[in-house]
């Protein structure tokens, strides 16, 4: 049977999204590369009306346990989106956070200076300041989902409709500067000095596995995250969709109450999202 009446299952966009958060965050580990590329596939798919996977591609690539999990996925969405909710509850209990390795594998065994992330931030209008060595907490949900499969009860707040768009939209580093900057300003990523923590990717060019940290950095007064081509805040998953540059990337307020992640959807648009559990209700 096609899988192109997939995305009609779906409750709404967030249950999609919550779906394929878990399949790219649980399920592909591009550890397997042939395995992760048909999973990327099936989260593709997801949003699709036309065919990207077919079932005998899943059956061929997919190790067992995970095959059955994305067939309980397909079962929940040609039946109820009550049905999905218990995929998704139960997909987060069974298979733990894949700890992502890059997407670029053949990336240098040599991580990146503090003195070259510096140099490339600069393009982006951001201050590298020191590489955080201390425990860094998250106002994540104590399960350790990303921030994409957070639900409004855990204090996620999204883009506004028209904050949302497409990766190849001629103004879309002009949408994605404003609504980041809309949220950073709104929900307190900043402090008095315009700084915040960034997530950032320290491997080098052909490193066999990505180093992830935390770094403290400030905004300049004059900043272009969007436009500016920087390494650190670049999408590789957008590359599957497009070949001008995307950003995407994770920060925290220094206080550490509020996450603000700007991402790349399985739909081709860019938008950002918000985790602060202290602005509910």
């Amino acid at each position: 049977m096609a899988l192109t009446d997939l995305r009609h299952g779906f409750r709404d966009d967030d249950q999609r999204r919550w779906a394929q958060a878990l399949v790219m965050d649980c399920l592909a580990d591009d550890r397997e590369q042939e395995e992760c590329r048909v999973l990327m596939k099936f989260w593709w798919q997801l949003s699709m009306t036309y065919q990207e996977v077919t079932e005998a591609e899943l059956d061929r690539h997919v190790k067992p346990v995970k095959r059955e999990a994305v067939q309980k996925l397909i079962d929940a969405i040609r039946s109820s989106p009550d049905a999905i909710d218990a995929w998704i509850t139960a997909t987060d209990r069974q298979f733990s956070l894949v700890q992502d390795r890059g997407y670029e594998a053949h990336r240098s065994r040599t991580a990146r200076t503090d003195d070259e992330i510096s140099a490339d931030l600069d393009s982006a209008g951001i201050e590298f300041l020191e590489r955080i060595t201390t425990e860094v907490s998250y106002p994540l949900p104590a399960s350790g989902a990303g921030p994409a499969s957070c639900r409004p009860e855990d204090g996620r707040f999204d883009s506004t409709p028209d904050e949302v768009v497409h990766v190849d939209a001629p103004d879309m580093p002009a949408k994605v500067n404003a609504g980041w900057w809309r949220m950073a300003h709104e929900f307190g990523l900043l402090d008095e000095r315009r700084e915040f923590l960034l997530g950032i990717d320290y491997s080098g060019p052909e490193s066999v596995e990505s180093e992830y940290g935390w770094a403290r950095v400030r905004l300049a007064d004059k900043w272009d995250l969007a436009g500016s081509g920087s390494t650190t805040l670049r999408s590789h998953f957008a590359g599957v969709m497009t070949e001008r540059f995307v950003p995407e990337f994770t920060m925290l307020s220094l206080d550490q109450k509020m996450m603000l992640n700007t991402t790349v959807w399985g739909d081709a648009t860019v938008s950002t999202i918000v985790i602060r559990p202290d602005r509910l209700g």
